[in-house]
């Protein structure tokens, strides 16, 4: 699987450490409890008590004989209780504690539960009995999970390159659809091409800032919203989005990453492509300062009036980045080695703060087949609707669209279309999606919030941005019609769309003393159901980030109780429960609606399969999710015996690890949106922005897959989401 997905539930999702038993806790306790910080639902006692029942339960089932457990759920309350170390004004070490080790006997509790709702009981029963073998008193596990205590000790993060070579680095697909998030911004009205520079001139101004900022080290320290609130946050992906990129290997690919001392006088540039043409623009050089916004615009119109005058047809090399990541290893090493300027034009795009894509508007043909009944676009570029956008921010659209006008390894490309679509594709593996949608936001604000008037762009004595020329032999020159042709295929077969519930917000759901994400979650899950009659595995990503180098963890949302409660709420029928919008207008006087179960007996299942991915949120958030631990014990069992323990060959394990729904909350300040392709051949990928008063939904499916379909899962979401508000309003 890959997904990091994109973005973590940062605001929702937050909570840290975990709370001991006896004087540990009542010390804990009393200690935050001095905090005049009120005493209402959030406040620190209520969350540490909360916590505090919530730990007590899960330890209550762990055995002595496991040393690790004190150790990695105990630590961090301790580390708050130490007068050794100095804390901050919240009473926080000035450290971040560790990612713990869970004990094994909860892991594979959880496992076991995790699996009860996707496997049959014969699978199940095949898992239990491997796991009794593997968890056993002196068995391998024990010996494993000891391994991975003592990683923990040595290393900052004993889990992070585990989760980043099995998430990011080992995959061999293409990154386009099936890694790289595309993101929609509000579009900008252009009236000329000097409209374009100014606004691409301003943007770039705004990164140049962010980057002098990270460089001076006055970026903000992030602090958790909610469950122990004011727990620092670890910023270190916030400081690998400028000036990083992915590089393919032929096994594995790796990253190259901006070195955290910044030299003075260090020159800055960004690599701007149009129709093709790549340019190094630089923004700020040791022989002339930093470049003003008004002379970044004139560097921007002077390619803007270039590239489209070049005699010559470029060669598309950024087509190959879309490649599958063995092949473009071998192209990139063929290019490399062709060409000294090659290799040159290589580190300048690697090493630039961003690519900058000026493309042409996509034909009208990317619009999703949506369903009658279905709201509107809100934001619209002439004819252009908000999912034909997104497929322009996803994939460029083609090799005769802008497909060819991408470097797809880069972290951050921000893509400005001369209609005024604009928005960015990002190359997940550096960071989760809140650090690049909170960038981009705060530099589109202050766009918005501090609007000047382009006088037009006066002349300036600055030499025109050098044209990156590339040296393409036969070999690499023959892949080219292969690559236009593999990604041609790879586009023609996404299914997307945007979907707009408007039906209702978060305002409502809270009225329902529901977490939003909580309770969007499950309406996911019952859509599915609707349409399958069973759940499968589902990715949420969770953040980690109270944790020293934490990224995320996975929420499975398909619960037993999650099961049943949907099993209820389409009254025992099997798959393709007909839906409400499928029917035909009725009189509705000839109607009658027959319902098996009561509405307090759905409301008793609803909060039951509400309190289950509410424990399993906290438990991801506290460092004790399934499968970080799980992907250690197997990678742990491969570098100790040499193999795979049988436990991760086994038939559950792969259909835990098949993520047929890939879901993120991608929470933004301004009405944009970031969507995403399946991570599986069967499967469908699903972010949502939930609004005060609605929900933006960007499905995903591939046409080739006969059993899923975009709209129709949109649809499905409709009709749960209508039911639920049915079920518990008033």
């Amino acid at each position: 699987t890959y997904r990091t997905n994109v973005a973590s539930n940062e605001s929702n999702n937050s909570a840290a450490g975990g709370s001991g038993s006896g004087a540990e806790s009542a010390a804990l306790f009393s200690k935050l409890r001095s905090f005049s910080i009120g005493s209402g639902p959030n406040s620190p006692q209520r969350v540490v008590s909360n916590l505090r029942g919530f730990l007590t339960h899960r330890l209550s089932n762990i055995t002595p004989s496991d040393t690790g457990w004190k150790d990695s759920i105990l630590s961090i309350p301790k580390k708050w209780l130490s007068t050794a170390e100095s804390v901050d004004e919240f009473g926080f070490p000035d450290t971040l504690p560790k990612v713990p080790v869970p004990p094994l006997e909860q892991t594979m509790a959880d496992y076991i539960r995790a699996l009860e709702p996707i496997t049959t009981a014969a699978q199940l029963e095949r898992t239990k009995g491997l796991i009794k073998q593997f968890a056993a008193p002196q068995a391998l596990g024990s010996r494993l999970h000891l391994y991975l205590l003592d990683k923990r000790e040595a290393e900052d993060n004993w889990a992070y390159y585990y989760w980043l070579n099995d998430m990011y680095m080992n995959v061999r697909i293409p990154l386009p659809i099936n890694s790289n998030p595309g993101m929609v911004l509000p579009p900008h009205r252009f009236k000329t091409v000097h409209d374009v520079a100014h606004f691409a001139a301003r943007l770039l101004d705004g990164i140049l800032a962010h980057k002098e900022m990270l460089d001076s080290g006055q970026l903000p320290l992030e602090r958790a919203a909610s469950r122990e609130k004011n727990q620092p946050l670890c910023m270190a992906q916030y400081y690998r989005l400028l000036g990083s990129c992915r590089r393919p290997g032929v096994e594995r690919d790796s990253q190259f990453l901006p070195q955290r001392q910044h030299l003075p006088e260090q020159d800055h540039h960004v690599v701007v492509i149009c129709r093709n043409q790549m340019y190094c623009v630089v923004l700020q050089a040791n022989d002339r300062g930093k470049l003003s916004e008004s002379e970044i615009a004139s560097q921007i119109l002077y390619v803007l009036s270039d590239a489209p005058c070049l005699p010559a047809k470029p060669a598309p090399v950024g087509l190959l980045t879309a490649e599958p990541r063995t092949r473009w290893a071998q192209d990139r090493a063929a290019l490399a080695a062709s060409d000294e300027r090659n290799q040159r034009n290589l580190e300048l795009i690697e090493t630039a703060l961003v690519v900058l894509c000026l493309d042409e508007p996509l034909a009208l043909n990317f619009n999703a087949r949506g369903f009658s009944g279905a709201t509107p676009s809100v934001h619209m570029a002439g004819e252009r609707d908000e999912t034909n956008m997104a497929h322009e921010m996803i994939h460029g659209g083609g090799s005769e669209y802008n497909s060819g006008n991408r470097w797809f390894d880069k972290t951050m490309q921000l893509i400005i279309c001369t209609d005024g679509t604009w928005g960015l594709c990002y190359e997940h593996s550096t960071s989760e999606g809140i650090a690049v949608v909170q960038l981009l936001e705060k530099i589109y604000k202050h766009i918005v919030d501090n609007k000047t008037e382009d006088n037009g762009l006066p002349q300036h004595h600055l030499p025109p941005p050098e044209r990156l020329e590339w040296h393409v032999g036969f070999e690499v020159q023959q892949r080219f019609a292969q690559a236009s042709r593999s990604v041609d295929r790879a586009i023609d077969d996404l299914d997307f769309y945007v979907y707009r519930y408007m039906g209702y917000g978060k305002n409502f759901i809270k009225s329902c003393q529901v977490s939003p994400d909580v309770y969007i979650q499950l309406s996911l899950q019952l859509a599915y159901y609707k349409l399958y009659g069973h759940l499968v595995a589902t990715y949420e990503s969770a953040s980690t980030r109270r944790f020293l180098q934490g990224r995320v963890d996975c929420i499975r949302a398909a619960s037993t109780e999650a099961l049943e409660w949907a099993k209820a709420m389409c009254q025992g029928e099997g798959p393709n429960v007909p839906l409400e919008s499928d029917r035909e207008d009725e009189d509705d006087g000839r109607k009658v609606k027959f319902s098996i179960y009561s509405k307090e007996h759905l409301r008793e299942l609803f909060r039951c399969a509400v309190a289950r991915q509410t424990e399993v949120m906290v438990q991801n958030i506290l460092g004790h999710g399934i499968d970080i631990p799980l992907l250690g014990l197997r990678e742990a069992s491969i570098e100790v015996t040499g193999e795979m323990h049988e436990l991760f060959n086994d038939e559950s394990y792969k259909i835990s690890q098949c993520f047929l729904l890939s879901t993120s909350q991608v929470a933004c300040s301004t009405d944009s949106f970031m969507g995403y392709g399946p991570v599986t051949p069967r499967g469908y990928g699903c972010s949502y922005n939930p609004h005060p008063d609605q929900i933006v939904f960007c499905v995903s499916a591939f046409y080739s897959c006969e059993d899923t379909s975009a709209s129709r899962y949109a649809k499905s979401l409709q009709d749960s989401l209508d039911i639920m508000r049915d079920l518990l309003e008033n």
